[in-house]
């Protein structure tokens, strides 16, 4: 599973109670109702189902290793990444070739 760079580092050092927001992308065989339960348990509150399954969640950033382990996932990134606005909003998933 895909965990963004943003995500990570918050995971590694998480401040308590922090508040984030975060897209869980879905596995194509994955069922959303089960996906956003589990994240319910762990949690979160799911805010809104996405396109394509995927599910943005409130959190604290104390309860990203749980949601990390969760079944049915693709990719855990940032709920900011649907809010890219300029060139350097998009850094956190830029290849810079090095």
């Amino acid at each position: 599973m895909y965990v963004s760079r943003a995500v990570e580092s918050l995971r590694v050092d998480p401040i308590e109670g922090e508040p984030v927001d975060l897209v869980l992308e879905t596995a194509p065989d994955a069922d959303p109702e089960r996906v956003a339960a589990a994240a319910a348990a762990a949690g979160a509150t799911v805010e809104r189902h996405l396109q394509f399954d995927d599910l943005l969640i409130s959190t604290t950033q104390d309860e990203l290793d749980a949601l990390c382990n969760l079944d049915g996932l693709t990719a855990i990134q940032t709920g900011n990444v649907n809010a890219i606005t300029t060139v350097d909003d998009v850094e956190e998933d830029l290849d810079h070739g090095d």
